[in-house]
């Protein structure tokens, strides 16, 4: 899966070397950087119910609502 904060800063994170299997020694030092005004973008998956199919996606999500997962409702109180 492609970072959200890679397509939105433009920028190659430090652990891009391990996520993408690139050395580190092949990265120049000056993409190693964040963006002073941007910060990366946090995902956080509380629940495994998703109807896009990504794929490039690591998840084994369904539409369906699996046994004991959040509803709509507790999904936006979350939030």
């Amino acid at each position: 899966m492609i970072g959200i904060s890679k397509l939105y800063c433009g920028t190659v994170e430090p652990s891009d070397p391990l996520r993408y299997g690139r050395l580190s020694g092949s990265l120049p030092s000056h993409l190693l950087q964040f963006s002073k005004d941007k910060r990366p973008v946090v995902v956080w998956n509380v629940t495994r119910q998703c109807n896009l199919r990504c794929v490039h996606c690591y998840s084994q999500s369904d539409a369906n609502l699996p046994r004991g997962e959040l509803t709509t409702e507790e999904g936006l109180s979350l939030i």
